[in-house]
C-alpha cells in the first residue's frame, strides 16, 4: 500500500531515517564491549584476566539469547516527509 501524505493527498512521500542503526544499548552491551570491561576489572581486583574474559562472554551470550526470544512490535511508528508539501507525518504499520 502506498503511503499518502494527509495534508495534500500526494503519493510523493518518502521514508524518512535517523541514520543510526545501532542504537546506545546495544553498543554499550556488544560482546566486546563486555569482554574488555571483565578484563579491566580483573585487572583492578588482582585476578587473572581470563576469569574476565570468560565472565564477559558469559553475559555477552546471556544477553543474545534474551535478546532473541523476544517478540517482534507489532505496531512501527514511521516518520515520513511529502516532496510536494515538505510536511513531515508519522504513520503507524
Amino acid at each position: 500500500m502506498k503511503t499518502i501524505c494527509p495534508c495534500c493527498q500526494s503519493t510523493a512521500v518518502y521514508e524518512m531515517t535517523d541514520g543510526i542503526s545501532i542504537n546506545l544499548i546495544d553498543q554499550l552491551l556488544s560482546p566486546t564491549v563486555l569482554v574488555s570491561l571483565g578484563v579491566s576489572l580483573c585487572k583492578t581486583l588482582k585476578v587473572h584476566p581470563a576469569i574476565g574474559v570468560v565472565v564477559g562472554t558469559t553475559v555477552a551470550v546471556l544477553i543474545e539469547m534474551t535478546q532473541s526470544h523476544q517478540a517482534p512490535p507489532m505496531l512501527v511508528n514511521q516518520q515520513y516527509r511529502c516532496d510536494e508539501c515538505s510536511h513531515v507525518f508519522t504513520s503507524l504499520h
